[in-house]
């Protein structure tokens, strides 16, 4: 879901709302919702607020897969938590995806000039949520003045022209923005690097600029594999 789809479906959703020159704004009674519940999950230890998302949804299996990712924000959550209140329709990881956009507009973009039209650009700290959270992703870390970058942008734009396949995150982060997370927490540290991640682990990755038909099969495969959970 790129960036522009997820904030279609928020505005179908009353979750935005446009002022009079058409810039988006949050919707006061969803920006009310997720302060209640920001203060009520701040009242609990970091521990336990995947069990307390759980409770407020009814749902114990969000609360097992926030906790063995490790997603304790209490601003992230309360966004999940109003989303998912908001959209019965909503599953887990698109809820999760439409929490960072949510956020976006509290913290400001990312950098995305080198972002492919179908990825969505997130920070650091985001990244790691959604990765953990996700079961397939295609993390793209890129800088400025990179030729290889504009080469796998173009690449991506002609691939995603339609959209990425659903099964399929497609995340870009500005590597200069989080260099000491991208090399501690997935071993990079130079771009472009892409990576192939299944179930939060880093299942492959290409650094500079693979051919066309190479990262249309990276993806293929990606789709392919089995699940740990499944193995």
């Amino acid at each position: 879901m790129s960036a522009t789809d997820a904030v279609e479906r928020l505005v179908e959703r009353d979750v935005f709302r446009t002022d009079g020159a058409d810039e988006l704004q949050v919707a006061d009674p969803f920006r009310e919702t997720v302060e209640a519940h920001r203060a009520t999950l701040s009242d609990h230890d970091s521990a336990d607020r995947p069990e307390a998302v759980g409770d407020l949804l009814g749902d114990p299996e969000t609360a097992s897969a926030l906790a063995a990712a490790e997603v304790s924000d209490p601003d992230f959550l309360a966004r999940y938590v109003a989303l998912r209140e908001r959209d019965d329709d909503l599953s887990a990881t698109q809820a999760s995806t439409l929490a960072v956009v949510l956020g976006q507009f509290e913290t400001g973009r990312p950098r995305d000039e080198s972002a492919p039209e179908a990825f969505l650009s997130v920070d650091g700290e985001d990244l790691l949520r959604l990765v953990a959270l996700h079961d397939r992703c295609v993390v793209y870390a890129w800088r400025e003045d990179c030729p290889p970058c504009e080469t796998i942008k173009a690449d991506f734009d002609e691939l995603f022209a339609d959209g990425p396949p659903g099964d399929v995150l497609p995340l870009a982060v500005y590597g200069p923005d989080c260099p000491q997370l991208l090399d501690r927490e997935f071993d990079v540290s130079v771009a472009p690097t892409l990576l192939f991640t299944l179930h939060g682990d880093v299942d492959s990755r290409y650094v500079g600029a693979p051919t066309t038909e190479g990262l249309r099969a990276e993806i293929q495969t990606l789709r392919e594999r089995t699940l740990p959970s499944a193995e």
